[in-house]
């Protein structure tokens, strides 16, 4: 029996749908152990301890909220997790809806690189970006309106004093406000410029580091404790000569990122002929934009993530309008395209857990032992 491509799209959004409940799970259990990581310090950087540094908005409101309403740290950051990707799917799934779809965009969507990253490294997930996927999503889903010309500019200009990473998608921003009103403010977009880089050079010049010597202890009186690996006890030097030591796997990072940018042009250059030459400056110009956050920072896998991810929405933004109340998805299911993302996310998990490990061969073929056991690799 033919099914429907209605149906197909709703299974889609219900498989959309399994991974929300998946990783809402497992923000729940990670905000309740007794011990917590980086999907939770990176929330409570404070102005308590030092005074004005980057980062430090979103604990100091946290710690007023604790100190008011008496809501544990940890319950308030799973309520913000789950809020912000209740938000991404929503707006996400309005956007498929309102666009003329097709099997290979849906594809690039569940990349690694896109929504499975989300489950797959669910220990890095569940940070600050969430907030700028979310602000993105909002402007270009549904009817442009000045509401949301506000919303965009305040949530960005306020984002920067929750993490400075805002700064480096700003091509992203500006390219999601000319494909949603087809045209250049340059008034509206010079200004979102300037100020965004008035508030980065004054985060930079005035802003102390994100651990001032009290944090941990700060954060212990209020009832967190954390793991050995955290926010606040990142060390720069470190993680560079790390990243040095560990180049291979870097190099591979950036191969992974480079895959998915060309996946995702050929889809350009096959669905949106009228929108390649505007694709290439883009690339260009937000990869030249980016690429400090990648020298400045270890966490390459998640720079890949948010740029992929990013990328995609603007790609579903550019195209076609489905003007009906019922989901429109034109085509065949590309079956090559779907064996390279599945070979993808193989290539990418495994990845994942050689990085996670230390960059260790050992780790990783053992790990592939313990999960295949007729593999005997003689380790």
């Amino acid at each position: 029996m033919k099914i429907p491509k209605e149906m197909k799209f709703y299974g889609f959004i219900g498989f959309l749908g399994v991974i929300l409940v998946y990783i809402t799970a497992q923000f729940y259990v990670k905000s309740h152990l007794p011990e917590l990581g980086w999907t939770v310090s990176d929330w409570l950087i404070n102005y308590e301890d030092g005074g004005f540094k980057r980062r430090g908005l979103s604990g100091s409101v946290l710690f007023f909220i604790q100190d008011h309403l008496k809501i544990p740290l940890n319950t308030q950051i799973f309520a913000i997790q789950s809020f912000f990707f209740i938000l991404i799917f929503y707006f996400l799934t309005r956007l498929l809806m309102s666009r003329k779809l097709n099997w290979d965009i849906l594809i690039l969507l569940c990349s690694p690189l896109c929504l499975l990253f989300i489950p797959v490294n669910i220990f890095n997930s569940g940070r600050k970006e969430i907030i700028l996927i979310t602000l993105i999503l909002f402007f270009v889903c549904g009817k442009q309106s000045e509401l949301k010309k506000y919303v965009l500019f305040i949530g960005f200009i306020v984002g920067l004093f929750l993490h400075e990473l805002f700064y480096f998608y700003l091509p992203f921003v500006v390219a999601a406000y000319i494909l949603k009103t087809n045209k250049v403010d340059f008034k509206f977009l010079g200004s979102l410029f300037l100020s965004s880089t008035l508030v980065i050079l004054i985060l930079f010049f005035w802003g102390g580091e994100i651990n001032q010597g009290q944090s941990l202890e700060l954060l212990k009186h209020r009832g967190i404790q954390f793991t050995r690996l955290n926010i606040f006890t990142y060390d720069v030097a470190k993680e560079r000569r790390g990243m040095v030591n560990a180049y291979q796997s870097y190099i591979l990072f950036a191969l992974e990122l480079l895959f998915m940018i060309w996946l995702s042009f050929v889809f350009v250059r096959k669905y949106l002929p009228q929108q390649v030459k505007n694709f290439k400056v883009f690339i260009l110009i937000s990869l030249i934009w980016v690429s400090p956050i990648y020298v400045l920072g270890a966490d390459w896998f998640r720079w890949n993530h948010i740029y992929a991810l990013l990328l995609i929405i603007l790609i579903i933004t550019a195209l076609q309008t489905n003007d009906k109340k019922r989901p429109y998805i034109e085509g065949r299911l590309n079956t090559s395209l779907l064996v390279t993302n599945a070979l993808f996310f193989i290539v990418f998990y495994l990845h994942i857990q050689y990085d996670s490990s230390g960059n260790s061969s050992a780790y990783l073929l053992q790990y592939i032992e313990n999960k295949l056991p007729f593999l005997n690799f003689d380790i």
